[in-house]
């Protein structure tokens, strides 16, 4: 779980931020999260979302706003005229402090960065411009974000010491109509004024890569048919370290899922998995299960309103509907009597029906992607009653896609990306980039999951398991796929691997090389870091 840190009002005059952190110097590289700052010199605090994460190579950022009096600066002509618009702002310097030099970027709501180099006291090189910097942004109904990277080399050749130790600050400007404005900042002072130029604004962290998680996802019958000892020469060929386990309701019910769980295969899959240090976790389309169905012709109003006006019994629910997820409690509890997924994250999608949202007058405002996620943020909280370090995913495919503009995502929730209709043989669209690229303005980039298709033998038969065919799967174009994911943040990849099993090895032979070549394709994909 990341960092977290609260903004507390002490008294009318004041604002003190309460840091929580696993050491004196926190590691913002594996995943550091604050959800606000403060303005002790106004006696204010904020909603302000910022986190920050680290790869191997690059280090990202992103800050979600709340400001309803947004001030920009039109036209735009240059970087300085980020100067008296609304902003946030990230500075890095040395251990030594301000006096040694540091590097500052302030970004406005549209994504303009102004960026300079400056020496204690206030002496600024406005010429100066950061070589690997890029940056995302985008309105929303609330206020903005705002989403960019950094290299790592860059930070060093900087002069920061990123696993030893350096400062950060992080603010925000909050402009109003007139002359009125507030200063924002992640650590409070007791000075007078509002000065960000000062080391006690400044706070000390380090910057390591956050372990990169590598995963297939599997059906039970994909382990029962070939046996253990055929999982364990895939887990050591492929290197993989999770594994998510299926259940896709019509197909293969969670109730087949339950079953093997508990059963001396599963158990001993268990134990296998903990001996060779892999999480196991469990993703299923589990929303028909969840919200039961005998409730309908007691509560019609839980269930989804078609275009025609009329409730369906089958298919997700009304997503608005408060009281339908409270429905859900004997289910969540008997799933979790047995489902313990080592990471404490959790994966409850929504049916994977196209087109079966909600068209009622409440949910019809909201997009299929805004639907989920107003669901996600329910569910997390009962999810929390039994399980306090649980997370959940909101699934980004078909046609929640979309990345959610109207609703925000609560604290826990990440984002599971999963381009189902692309080209294998191609790079990722410029549409798959540009939707990827939105949801990480609206989730965590340090939480972000892939859930792609590489070795999905049942999407490459057409979901016939009559129709096997020769699995596709080509070690290089992984590689391109995965050197594009981690380009944007990633540092969870995971891919189906489902039906891999013995009907298959019976007419194509061994998967091993299909494991090896996954493995292998971690391996072609690592950046070249500076050691």
């Amino acid at each position: 779980m990341p960092m977290r840190l609260c903004c507390i009002i002490m008294s009318l005059s004041a604002a003190l931020l309460a840091v929580s952190c696993a050491s004196d110097v926190p590691d913002v590289g594996q995943g550091f999260e604050s959800g606000s700052l403060c303005a002790p010199w106004d006696g204010l605090c904020d909603n302000t979302r910022f986190c920050c994460h680290s790869t191997a190579d690059r280090f990202f950022f992103s800050f979600e706003v709340e400001d309803s009096t947004l001030v920009l600066t039109e036209p735009f002509e240059g970087e300085r005229c980020v100067d008296p618009e609304d902003r946030v702002e990230i500075f890095f310097c040395p251990k030594d402090g301000m006096k040694a030099g540091y590097h500052c970027a302030e970004i406005d709501p549209c994504g303009h960065i102004m960026d300079y180099a400056a020496v204690s006291y206030r002496n600024f090189d406005f010429d100066w411009d950061f070589g690997t910097m890029s940056v995302c942004a985008s309105l929303t109904p609330w206020g903005y974000r705002v989403a960019g990277s950094v290299s790592r080399d860059e930070l060093e050749e900087l002069g920061l010491d990123l696993e030893g130790g350096f400062r950060m600050g992080v603010f925000r400007a909050d402009f109003h109509e007139g002359s009125a404005e507030n200063w924002y900042s992640l650590v409070p002072t007791s000075d007078k004024v509002p000065d960000f130029h000062k080391d006690n604004v400044l706070f000390e962290c380090r910057m390591t890569p956050k372990v990169e998680k590598r995963g297939v996802v599997v059906y039970p019958n994909d382990i029962t048919s070939v046996g253990l000892e055929e999982w364990e020469r895939r887990i050591r060929l492929s290197g993989i370290n999770l594994i998510g386990l299926h259940a896709a309701t019509v197909n293969d019910p969670i109730d087949t899922l339950e079953a093997f769980v508990k059963g001396s295969t599963g158990q001993d899959f268990l134990r296998m998995c903990e001996r060779l240090g892999v999480d196991v976790e469990y993703e299923l389309h589990a929303l028909q299960s969840l919200l039961s169905r005998d409730l309908y012709d007691s509560h019609p109003e839980y269930f989804r309103q078609d275009p025609e006006g009329e409730r369906q019994q089958q298919y997700n629910m009304c997503f608005t509907s408060e009281e339908a997820v409270e429905a859900m409690r004997p289910q969540i509890e008997q799933l979790l009597s047995w489902m313990k997924p080592t990471t404490h994250r959790y994966f409850f999608w929504t049916d994977d029906k196209q087109g079966k949202s909600c068209f009622c007058d409440n949910c019809i405002r909201y997009s299929p992607s805004e639907q989920a996620l107003i669901y996600e943020n329910r569910l997390l909280k009962l999810l929390r009653e039994y399980d306090p370090e649980a997370t959940l995913a909101h699934l980004a495919y078909h046609q929640t896609l979309e990345a959610p503009l109207k609703v925000r995502a609560d604290e826990g929730i990440f984002l599971e990306y999963a381009p189902i209709n692309r080209d294998y043989s191609l790079p990722l669209s410029p549409d798959c980039s540009e939707a990827l690229s939105a949801d990480l303005l609206a989730f965590p980039a340090y939480s972000q999951h892939i859930l792609e298709y590489w070795l999905d033998e049942s999407m490459f038969s057409r979901w016939k398991r009559d129709s096997l065919v020769p699995n596709p799967f080509k070690s290089a174009e992984c590689a391109r796929d995965i050197v594009t994911y981690r380009s944007m943040g990633a540092a969870d990849l995971t891919c189906f691997a489902t039906w891999l099993y013995r009907d298959y090895i019976d007419i194509y032979g061994s998967t091993d090389s299909l494991f090896a070549g996954y493995g292998a394709a971690f391996g072609q994909a690592y950046p070249q870091v500076k050691k």
